[in-house]
């Protein structure tokens, strides 16, 4: 009996020196080290509900940074049944909130605000009322709802906490109300200094650029670089921690049997022969060049060095020639260069996801630029590409 009950408390020990050890890792910047300690916690064998939450919790805002909003939103869920099982209502309101948020950013926004209820049903106190203020305001932005936000930030009175200015600052934007937008996103800055904010913010003063913003766009790309060039450093290790979340929470099933195995390989072997049959007969019906220069750049391994992103141009000089013009042509119609480099890629063929990683921009500044392109070109972001193909095959001036 003594046997197990010092198992039992070393088990107990073991969960929580693992869930501090995983905070120590992760304010020393490594991801993944940080991360195989917050899941070995969540696997300790015992009744430690709150540090398995915390742990749950730690590991899902990790997701967050990786821009992994949906795994994010599957492990906050895990650190919400954690929290109810320890029966402690306010970090389960706050998990709950964390879910809210993350449904938000997806632009589920009916979804968001029925999280939103439930954590105030929970705690509806003022601490955690305005934590989910919060979430129900990135729900009515993320769902384009841009008046409603206005609307919602404008109950806050005169001078709302930093980030509502951030949020009118971008429903201002979207609205084509530069000089309010420059106005709160001043505000912004003038507040803080925290990385969160930054590409926000530098998106809203470049949309919106004017002699009065050119001094404070300079003075934060400088900043913005810097913050870029260390995600790049460890982009590799934060991709990896990602992938043990994701494992943590779905672990890889039993083996499927041998004869089905066998079925796909044959499968398998079928669709390349048919690929290679519809390659070698219609090869003489591909399309156009510039159809052949986009699918070469597409799986170029040296796309950053090929195309020159840093330098302008050089940028410029290679898409004209290997993109039939395609940069004069967007600059006609008065397309910035940060919104040239999005219409190249979207041309060449990326996802949001892929843009991002080699623009180093967070996947939802992408989704916004490529909105206000469309918009500014008259086509909807659905028809973005087709709209860029027939404007490269214009005939040139």
């Amino acid at each position: 009996m003594l046997f197990i009950l010092a198992l039992v408390a070393c088990d107990r020990q073991t969960a929580e020196s693992y869930y501090q050890q995983g905070r120590q890792l992760r304010e020393a910047d490594e991801p993944v080290a940080a991360m195989e300690a917050f899941i070995a916690a969540t696997r300790v064998r015992s009744q430690e509900y709150v540090i398995k939450g915390r742990s749950y919790s730690n590991m899902a805002t990790m997701c967050r940074i990786g821009e992994r909003h949906d795994l994010a939103f599957s492990i906050y869920a895990q650190s919400a049944e954690q929290f109810a099982l320890a029966k402690d209502t306010y970090a389960y309101a706050y998990a709950l909130n964390n879910m809210a948020w993350e449904q938000a950013v997806q632009g589920k926004k009916d979804s968001a605000m029925m999280f939103v209820d439930s954590a105030l049903a929970i705690r509806p106190d003022s601490v955690v009322r305005n934590k989910v203020m919060e979430s129900r305001a990135a729900a009515y932005l993320y769902a384009q709802e841009y008046d409603s936000l206005l609307g919602y930030t404008q109950a806050l009175g005169p001078e709302p906490p930093v980030y509502f200015c951030m949020l009118r600052a971008q429903a201002y934007t979207f609205l084509d109300q530069c000089d309010s937008a420059l106005c709160y996103a001043k505000r912004v800055l003038d507040q803080t200094d925290n990385p969160r904010y930054l590409d926000d913010v530098y998106y809203i003063l470049t949309h919106c650029d004017t002699a009065a913003a050119a001094e404070q766009i300079r003075e934060l790309a400088s900043t913005r670089t810097d913050v870029q060039r260390g995600l790049e450093r460890n982009r590799a290790d934060w991709a990896e921690a990602m992938l043990l979340a994701q494992e943590s929470l779905y672990p890889a099933k039993r083996s499927w049997p041998r004869g089905v195995i066998v079925l796909l390989v044959l499968s398998a072997f079928v669709l390349l022969g048919w690929t290679f049959y519809r390659t070698v007969t219609r090869k003489s019906k591909r399309n156009s060049s510039l159809e052949q220069q986009c699918r070469q750049l597409r799986h170029s391994a040296h796309l950053r060095d090929e195309l020159q992103w840093s330098d302008y141009l050089l940028f410029r000089t290679v898409c004209n020639q290997r993109l039939m013009n395609i940069v004069a042509k967007l600059e006609q119609r008065g397309l910035s260069e940060r919104e040239i480099r999005i219409c190249v890629l979207v041309l060449i063929g990326f996802s949001y996801a892929e843009i991002a990683d080699i623009l180093y921009r967070a996947e939802s500044g992408i989704g916004k630029d490529k909105y206000l392109i469309a918009k500014h070109l008259g086509v909807t972001a659905k028809d973005l590409k087709e709209a860029l193909r027939t404007i490269a095959c214009e005939p040139n001036e």
